[in-house]
This record gives C-alpha cells, structure tokens and sequence, in this order.
C-alpha cells in the first residue's frame, strides 16, 4: 500500500494560497508519487476529500488507475462555507476551537485522528476549503471497476448513492447508521467488501 498525504496535510507541503488546491493539481500529486515509484496502474482509495481526488483521477487521469474504491462523497457542486467557517476558528482561537467545531460537525474522532487535527495547518485548511464545482460529468465516463459507499447517516449519502447510479461500472453499499466520520474509522465493516471487490 501506498498512503499518501494529500497537499495540506501531513508531511506534505500546506501552502496557503488557494489557488494551489483545485482538483487537478491533486491529481498532479498522485501521478507525480506514481510516477517517482516507477508504477504504471494502481488501485486508488479514497474517502470523503480522498474520494473526490478518487473522482479527479477518474476524471484527469484514468489511465493510471486500476480499480477505484470511493467512499463518503459525490461529484456534484459542494458549498464549503462550513469548513472555511471551522478553520477560521483554529486560525482565530486556536487548536481547541477547531477540535470542538470538528466534533459538533462530524462528532469524536479517534485519538489518533484527534492528534493530528490539533496539529493541523489551519490557514492551509482555509485555503483548500473552496467551494467545489460539479464534475458530474465524469459519471457516464468511468470505465473502470468502480466501488461506492457511504454511510446511511451521512448527510452526503443521498447524493453519494445517486451518482453510484450513474456510473455503469459501480457497485455500491451502504453502512447502515453510520455518520461521514464513523464510515471513515470503521474498517471492521468496510475492508471486507472492498477486499472481495479488489480481488
């Protein structure tokens, strides 16, 4: 496996001008970690801001990718006036703020997770959390094996579900009464259907 820490986050670089975050430039980050390990074609997984790059390498990349695996999100236009708002209180009040604002909005995160977001680069969040444009069209397009899911306490699940219709390639599940954050965190339920979708 290869993890990859999206641009503003983990070990790499957090710029904070928002124009070094549109979609394809995320793509660009993968293609270019591929391309440094000398690989032609590779599964890609991705949740929620991962799922959307999943949809980007769909999109601006598709002959790089094997099979996709895309959970908690959609491709349709997304206001991210609630992220902007969340980083702004890390930037204004602190690491605390941010974490409280996090947990109304998502609800507790595991301890590991918690660390990294008092961590977090939040002028780096600010930057990356522009409103999203639709990239819908990508849908009809995706020719690769295709694995969607989403929780069915997500407020993105309706949207998630809908465009999994769309694409001809897709199989989909859902988990029951889990939020956007417990689908993430939730690999008891989630790694066996994808294990038996990648194989």
């Amino acid at each position: 496996m290869i993890l990859v820490d999206a641009r503003g986050h983990g070990g790499s670089d957090k710029p904070h001008d928002s124009s070094t975050y549109p979609l394809e430039k995320r793509v660009s980050d993968v293609v270019a970690v591929l391309d440094a390990l000398a690989i032609d074609k590779a599964h890609f997984w991705g949740y929620s801001m991962g799922g959307w790059i999943a949809f980007g390498m769909a999109e601006f990349a598709p002959d790089r990718v094997d099979r996709v695996v895309i959970g908690g999100q959609h491709p349709y236009a997304r206001d991210m006036e609630g992220f902007r708002q969340l980083a702004r209180a890390g930037i204004e009040e602190g690491p605390n703020a941010f974490l409280s604002g996090f947990e109304q909005m998502a609800g507790t995160p595991p301890p590991g997770y918690r660390g990294r977001l008092l961590e977090a680069d939040y002028r780096a969040f600010l930057a990356m959390a522009q409103d999203r444009p639709s990239i819908e069209s990508v849908l009809p397009k995706i020719a690769m094996p295709c694995c969607v899911y989403v929780g069915e306490a997500d407020s993105l699940y309706e949207e998630t579900k809908r465009a999994s219709g769309l694409i001809r390639t897709a199989e989909f599940f859902s988990l029951p009464g889990l939020s956007h954050l417990q689908g993430f965190v939730r690999s008891d339920l989630v790694l066996p259907r994808v294990r038996t979708f990648l194989v």
